[in-house]
């Protein structure tokens, strides 16, 4: 369990956040929650219940009708550059990779770093740190579901973000690849202090997180402590 300081400014801090889509669909109904520093957070409930709604509020893709979101300290509807805020603060994993077929893996990562020195560089260093760099070379048709979804990874946080967001990022990898992800979650974690926001539908996923957070229709049901598990 990751050992929080008090005293620190949160990494996410949510509070009464409500969003409502177009027919009345209440997607998240006043939701206000805390996140640490250096903190794994596990999102679990029931398809369209909100959960990946509220991920992409947390993410700035969507703006909320109500509600204030603060990413260490910053109030995100003041930001003026949000976009480039969102690229050197956020990480994203997603189910699917979205890897380009037609680039290596070492060009995937490298995309986020576009027109910066050294990027190649920095791609490679990522790649290393997820157990890719025998892989650079390779297109994604190359390699396995697996080192597909690692290589997302290490294009989420080749900009070194402070807050990693993965929406149901073993949901397309075999039980031998989803330790492996969750073993490297956990590293960065450990050896980076990232903060870990991760849907999921997979109980053994949400058991490697600090904290389990039930979401239902919009709200949250309950959150669970790692002691509580």
């Amino acid at each position: 369990m990751v050992a929080t300081n008090p005293s620190a400014t949160p990494a996410l801090q949510i509070e009464d956040l409500v969003k409502t889509y177009p027919g009345g669909i209440e997607a998240v109904k006043g939701v206000s929650l805390t996140v640490q520093q250096g903190e794994m957070l596990a999102i679990m409930g029931k398809s369209g219940s909100g959960k990946s709604t509220l991920m992409s509020l947390i993410g700035t893709l969507d703006k909320p009708d109500s509600g204030r979101i603060l990413i260490h300290g910053q109030d995100i509807a003041h930001i003026k550059n949000l976009a480039r805020f969102r690229r050197e603060e956020i990480g994203f994993v997603f189910q699917l990779h979205y890897l380009l077929p037609h680039l290596t893996l070492l060009d995937n990562v490298a995309l986020p770093l576009l027109g910066k020195s050294g990027a190649q560089d920095l791609a490679r260093k990522a790649l290393e740190q997820v157990g890719l760099s025998h892989r650079v070379g390779h297109v994604p048709a190359k390699v396995s579901g697996g080192e597909r979804q690692r290589a997302a990874i290490a294009r989420a946080i080749v900009n070194r973000p402070r807050v990693l967001l993965a929406d149901e990022p073993t949901g397309n990898v075999d039980s031998e690849s989803e330790a492996v992800l969750l073993d490297l979650f956990q590293s960065l974690q450990d050896e980076l202090g990232m903060t870990l926001i991760v849907v999921t539908h997979e109980r053994g996923v949400a058991d490697r997180a600090d904290r389990i957070v039930h979401y239902k229709d919009g709200l949250i049901e309950r959150i669970e402590t790692r002691e509580s598990v």
